[in-house]
């Protein structure tokens, strides 16, 4: 169970670096644990004397994977891909936490791969290289040899100015894997305890809290220690009622021509004074403007907390059957936690999380290459095949997996999938489609697999569709960092109002004042962006 609790670990940590930022064009490391890597840099591959125009190198970061950091040039699962694709695949991993540096190095040296990982086409680490023909357009070899990439990979993807310019593609993204994780945690506990069912209405919630206030759910002999909800500092992560007012702080929606921030729109209002309301009554902890993370978690393992937000993926580490009775101190033989959506809203709106590109990263093709079509084959082959599926998903059949009687037997926690995290090689590292950990052949592996499967599909839905995807980082904010969506001027006028102490009307003062000190310029420049995008 030891095994078991490690991996899970490593599941969390994985992916909470994946959906903190990934919607924001800068890329990230999916096993990112905040130290810098000491490793030096790591080629691997195998010689096929026959291979001829079927050699590829591929140019990556190790992203913080043990296993990749010290992988060996006999590599066993770099050997097994080969052997699968037909093709004579290297890998050349760069440190990830200065790999941007690394890789603009390499720009200019020209000490380039076949294919090679970069966060966008447009990205300031290789800057005008589609302008100065650097990498190769892709359109037609994609049309012509990759039918299964246009097939696999959503369109939203492509679409995306990390992949193509000037209706040209040029990148093949790497997806994320899931379309949102963004979800609301319920005590289904407390609810059973309550006599009440999950709640889907705003009225409903605010029962429900209202219960958890008077009455001593926790049953620890004191009715005033629980919160309904409870939300910690920066209150951006942790917030969930937004989009039941159809608004989400970071994104905006075009109105009468113009593209205008959701923090000005009189639908913010609306969800500020709904935060006031939740205030005033004690519904939500009355510390969470200055509250860490770890002590809101703490909160939650001390049964403080009846609902929060928080994404799929901590599901099985923190809150699951198995691990929920190791982390909770109050009543860990019977804590239960279901997976819900924020509240319908007054006109029937509910959202949690905005909608994304569901870009991880993105390959391009040096122009140089003299085989492109090969590895555009190879990509094809990766996104369509059926023992492609299975080898990115569970590794080497008979090594880190088994088959019997057509059933498969797949353990994260063996050894031969556990020691330095190996499993992350055949399912991130050398996995060049996405973040293997979200497929769902990984995902039905797991324990409550059903359940948490059923919590990426309900995240999924819940998405917020926005006007401001692909739009890229406002000048005028970089100018003024105070005015930007979430900036220090919008949490300032969240929390005053939301404590009480501004009225509701200071909403007003803040949207005029945001306008004066730059705002008017943002919105000019993000209506020329959207016009000039959608043109």
């Amino acid at each position: 169970m030891k095994k078991i609790w490690v991996i899970v670990i490593a599941f969390a940590l994985i992916l909470s670096a994946c959906s903190s930022k990934g919607n924001k064009g800068n890329e990230l490391s999916p096993n990112s644990e905040g130290k810098e890597s000491t490793e030096s840099n790591n080629e691997s591959g195998t010689k096929s004397p026959n291979s001829g125009n079927k050699s590829i190198k591929v140019l990556l970061s190790h992203a913080e994977a043990e296993y990749a950091k010290t992988v060996k040039a006999d590599d066993p699962y770099i050997k097994e891909l080969n052997k699968l694709s037909g093709y004579n695949l290297s890998f050349d991993f760069l440190g990830h936490s200065d790999y941007d540096q690394q890789l603009s190095l390499r720009f200019v040296s020209g000490e380039l791969a076949d294919l090679v990982r970069t966060p966008s086409i447009d990205s300031t680490i290789h800057k005008d290289a589609v302008e100065q023909g650097i990498f190769k357009e892709l359109g037609s070899l994609i049309d012509q040899y990759g039918p299964n990439l246009k097939k696999r990979i959503p369109e939203t993807a492509w679409n995306s100015p990390r992949v193509q310019k000037d209706g040209k593609i040029y990148g093949i993204p790497v997806l994320v894997g899931t379309a949102n994780d963004r979800i609301g945690f319920i005590r289904q506990d407390w609810l059973d305890k309550l006599n009440l069912k999950q709640p889907e209405t705003i009225d409903e919630w605010l029962n429900y809290f209202e219960q958890v206030k008077v009455q001593d759910v926790n049953g620890n002999g004191d009715p005033d220690d629980e919160y309904g909800y409870t939300m910690f500092e920066g209150v951006g992560w942790s917030s969930m009622f937004f989009g039941s007012f159809g608004v989400d702080p970071g994104t905006w929606h075009l109105q009468d021509g113009k593209l205008i921030p959701d923090m000005i729109s009189p639908k913010m209002k609306e969800a500020i004074a709904f935060y006031r309301m939740l205030y005033e009554k004690g519904y939500v902890n009355r510390d969470l403007f200055t509250k860490k993370e770890a002590d809101f978690r703490a909160d939650i393992y001390n049964g403080k907390s009846g609902s929060f937000a928080a994404a799929v993926y901590q599901y099985t580490p923190d809150f699951s059957a198995t691990n929920a009775p190791k982390k909770f101190v109050n009543e860990p033989d019977k804590v239960k936690i279901s997976m819900v959506a924020p509240p319908a809203g007054p006109r029937g709106e509910r959202g949690l999380g905005p909608e994304s590109d569901g870009i991880y990263f993105v390959w391009v093709i040096p122009e140089t290459v003299k085989n492109p079509e090969e590895i555009i084959k190879y990509l094809d082959w990766a996104w369509s095949a059926p023992e492609a599926d299975k080898f990115f998903a569970y590794g080497i059949e008979g090594s880190n997996y088994s088959e019997e009687s057509g059933e498969l037997k797949y353990d994260v926690s063996a050894p031969v999938n556990a020691d330095k995290n190996a499993f992350q090689m055949f399912q991130l590292s050398i996995n060049p489609r996405e973040i293997g950990f979200n497929n769902d052949l990984v995902l039905k592996t797991l324990p409550e697999s059903e359940k948490i499967i059923a919590g990426y599909k309900l995240s999924a839905d819940i998405a917020m569709p926005h006007d401001s995807l692909y739009m890229p980082p406002l000048v005028t904010f970089q100018n003024n960092p105070e005015i930007s969506t979430w900036g220090t001027m919008f949490v300032e006028m969240f929390s005053k109002i939301m404590t009480g102490s501004q009225p509701i009307d200071a909403f007003d003062k803040f949207v005029a004042d945001w306008n004066k000190r730059g705002g008017d310029k943002a919105i000019d420049e993000a209506t020329q962006w959207y016009n000039a995008f959608h043109k």
